[in-house]
């Protein structure tokens, strides 16, 4: 994308933190500065790049809350009864499903701790070697 628009690139939305990893790759290999870039999945690198000015935000869904939906109504489908929902979603083609939806957190600057004191994260793991600075 930056050979064929001469390197003017004004944003990307990255599908997880790795792709946006990959971007700020390129970016630093061409010496350009950062632009607007999110990612998902609040990986300790994509809260590194967050905390360094590489990446704008990531999205955090929470896996553990996640997993645990999953569970309970596995649960229920064994046993026969009504799989837990917190609503319904339109899906293509289809009528109202049932749905258990969790929402996403953005995650930035400001808040990137939130990883640390939920437990997701360990700080060790994303404020070491060059990113320490950056952790205050």
């Amino acid at each position: 994308m930056l050979i064929k628009t001469g390197n003017k690139i004004d944003g990307v939305a990255a599908a997880n933190d790795g792709i946006a990893n990959a971007v700020v790759v390129a970016l630093k290999a061409h010496k350009l500065n950062p632009i607007p870039l999110s990612g998902q999945d609040a990986t300790s690198q994509g809260v590194q790049n967050i905390i360094s000015g590489w990446q704008t935000m990531t999205v955090f869904k929470d896996v553990r809350l996640e997993a645990a939906a999953a569970a309970k109504a596995a649960v229920a489908i064994v046993k026969g009864t009504a799989v837990p929902k917190t609503g319904t979603i339109k899906t293509k083609g289809r009528s109202l499903e049932n749905a258990y939806l969790i929402t996403p957190q953005t995650i930035t600057k400001a808040n990137y701790k939130l990883l640390f004191t939920s437990g997701f994260l360990k700080k060790k793991d994303v404020c070491n070697g060059t990113y320490a600075q950056y952790c205050k």
